[in-house]
C-alpha cells in the first residue's frame, strides 16, 4: 500500500452502508376526503444504499465565495432576505445533511442549471451558445422581472456551486434530469431526499427536480428546513412562496421531512452499527 492509499480500512469499513434502513419520520397532506384534509404522519422505512440526498441549485449569490448581489438585478434568491437564509441554510442544514449522508454511506447528488456551464467545463451541457430569439413582449417581461442584459451583467453570470455544499471526492454534479436518472440507477436508488432552491420553482419543475425524478419512478421527499422559497420583501415574514411549495409538494409529488428527523434516523442508524 502507497502512503496516497492512505490508512487500512476496517473489514466492515467498505459496506456500512449494507442491510442499514432509516426510520424517518415524515408527512404528507392528505388531500381526501376533502371534508377532513390535513397532514399524515408517516414513517418512511428507506434502506440506505436505495436512497440519495440531492442538494440542488445551490447557488452562491451573495456568499462568501461568490459575486456579491446587486441592486440593480433580481437574480438567484431574488430579493436580500431570501438570500442570506439561502446562505444560512445551506451552512446550517444542507451542509450538516450532507455530512450526516456521507457518515453512513449514503449517496449525495448535486444538481446544477446549465446555465453555469462554462464554470464546469467538464460536465456535458446541451445548452446552446447560439444567441436565442425572444420576442420583444417577452424579452420586456425578462428585463422587467430581472433587470437590464441580466443574463450577462447581473450576479448569475458569475455565479456558481456554493462551495460549503459543493461534491465531495466522485459525488456526481450533473444538470440534466436524464444524467442523474442514468446515476441513481446504476446504484438501484428509489428515495430522492431533495434540499435546494427554491421551494416554489425549480425545487418542483427543474431539471433534476421532484417533478421530473417523480415522472422517472423515484419516491420524493423535501427537507423542509432545507430550502426556501423566492420570496419578496412583502412575503418573506410569512414565507407563503416557501410554504406554497411545500405545500404542494407534500400535497401531489411526495412527503416532507425536517432536519432533525432526517438526523435522528441518522443516528439511529449509527447507534444500531456501533451495538
Amino acid at each position: 500500500m502507497s502512503e496516497q492509499d492512505g490508512p487500512a480500512m476496517d473489514e466492515h469499513e467498505g459496506d456500512h452502508a449494507v442491510d442499514k434502513t432509516l426510520q424517518l419520520a415524515a408527512r404528507y397532506y392528505r388531500s381526501v376526503p376533502t371534508d377532513r384534509a390535513g397532514y399524515e404522519e408517516v414513517i418512511l422505512p428507506l434502506p440506505v444504499e436505495k436512497t440519495a440526498l440531492i442538494g440542488l441549485h445551490c447557488w452562491n449569490i451573495g456568499c462568501p465565495d461568490g459575486p456579491a448581489t446587486d441592486a440593480n438585478y433580481c437574480v438567484g434568491m431574488g430579493w436580500p432576505q431570501p438570500t442570506v437564509e439561502a446562505a444560512r441554510i445551506m451552512a446550517e442544514v444542507i451542509r450538516p445533511a450532507m455530512d450526516l449522508a456521507r457518515s453512513i454511506g449514503m449517496a449525495v447528488c448535486h444538481v446544477e442549471t446549465d446555465w453555469m456551464d462554462r464554470k464546469y467545463p467538464h460536465i456535458e451541457s446541451r445548452r446552446s451558445d447560439a444567441a436565442a430569439s425572444v420576442h420583444p413582449v417577452r424579452q420586456e417581461l425578462f428585463e422587467r422581472a430581472h433587470g437590464a442584459d441580466y443574463m450577462e451583467r447581473s450576479p448569475l453570470a458569475e455565479m456558481r456551486r456554493a462551495e460549503i455544499v459543493s461534491p465531495v471526492g466522485d459525488e456526481p454534479l450533473v444538470f440534466y434530469s436524464d444524467a442523474l436518472d442514468e446515476y441513481l440507477r446504476g446504484r438501484g436508488i428509489e428515495t430522492l431526499i431533495y434540499m435546494g432552491f427554491a421551494t416554489d420553482m425549480c425545487l418542483l419543475g427543474a431539471e433534476g427536480g421532484a417533478r421530473h425524478m417523480l415522472a422517472r419512478g423515484y419516491r420524493c421527499v423535501v427537507m423542509r428546513d432545507g430550502t426556501v422559497g423566492v420570496e419578496s420583501p412583502d412575503t418573506f415574514p410569512q414565507r407563503l412562496a416557501t410554504n406554497y411549495g411545500l405545500h404542494i409538494f407534500e400535497w401531489t409529488l411526495g412527503h416532507g421531512c425536517t432536519f432533525a428527523q432526517f438526523k435522528q434516523a441518522i443516528e439511529q442508524v449509527q447507534d444500531d452499527r456501533s451495538t
